[in-house]
């Protein structure tokens, strides 16, 4: 015997206004060329130590005799800062957008609008993933900027003050004299590094790499006219980090610069609340809570170019 089972489902008004959680902080986070460039640490909530070890000297002639090895271990503290990205929206201001033929009519209806909200959303991520690019090359927590870069101290900041960074100083950077600039980077490289250019990422910011694309499209007809070949400078990809001062360049290990964010519970502090229905204040206000911190390990393979 079959039997036809029937049901309702009352959805709360609040579920209609937030995206799917997961998918929005994967945007909010990260993107495919973080996870290629960086190592990522996600699901830290407060602190947690990074085991490191290096090994040196470890061949030695066969005998029956165990000798001794020169070998390191150690561990780094990763930390990861508490912030909130806040958003607020009056239904006055939706009322005279382009979105107010899409409300509900009568002065008292309800404002949320399902294909707005998709997009504000989207657009909420897109402004939390570029503020904590530029967090994390220019962050200072001893800044009095009064803005999302005095939350956590990023890598420009880390870099200058460890001695066992190699240090390149840097010039005005342009088309000119970019190809010899990066050379400079190049040439100070360890030399047990130097075979690595899959593993290497070199670090560039926004106006190093325009130069580096006008040099390299010098004299190469396809490149100013049809097509962008991929970046890379003698077989190392070109990372163009968004957020980093200018004139600046990074070279080292990929998995030599840490990115440390939480991620995995954050999902149910992903909140957006109708105010009218608890204050009758006629404001939509969002809230995201995120954790992110930055560290690197072997200062003494990282080039850093300031």
């Amino acid at each position: 015997m079959n039997r036809k089972l029937k049901f309702d489902l009352n959805v709360e008004t609040n579920a209609l206004l937030c995206p799917n959680p997961l998918e929005w902080y994967a945007k909010a986070y990260i993107s495919e060329d973080i996870a290629n460039s960086f190592r990522t640490l996600p699901g830290i909530k407060y602190k947690t130590k990074l085991a490191t070890v290096e090994f040196n000297n470890i061949l030695k002639a066969s005998t029956c005799n165990f000798g001794t090895t020169d070998e390191s271990l150690d561990a780094i503290d990763i930390d990861v800062t508490a912030v909130s990205a806040l958003g607020e929206i009056c239904r006055f201001d939706l009322e005279q957008s382009f979105i107010s033929q899409e409300m509900a009519k009568g002065s008292n209806g309800t404002f949320e609008v399902a294909s707005f909200m998709s997009y504000y959303w989207d657009t909420m991520a897109k402004e939390i993933h570029a503020e904590i690019a530029e967090m994390r090359w220019k962050g200072d927590t001893a800044g009095a900027t009064g803005t999302y870069l005095d939350l956590v101290d990023g890598y420009e900041k880390l870099f200058l003050a460890d001695a066992a960074v190699i240090d390149v100083t840097a010039g005005i950077v342009t088309a000119a004299n970019v190809l010899a600039e990066m050379a400079k980077v190049v040439a100070v490289l360890p030399a047990k590094l130097q075979g690595r250019t899959k593993d290497l990422r070199f670090y560039v910011s926004s106006n190093v790499a325009m130069a580096y694309r006008i040099a390299a499209a010098t004299g190469n007809t396809n490149t100013f006219v049809t097509e962008a070949l991929p970046l890379s400078y003698i077989g190392i990809p070109i990372v163009v980090a968004e957020g980093m001062s200018a004139n600046t360049m990074v070279l080292t290990l990929k998995d030599n610069l840490i990115y440390a964010f939480d991620g995995e519970g954050d999902s149910t502090a992903l909140k957006a609340v109708n105010l009218e229905d608890s204050v009758a204040e006629p404001k939509l206000r969002t809230r995201a809570n995120i954790k992110v911190g930055f560290a690197y390990v072997n200062p003494s393979e990282i080039v850093f170019y300031s």
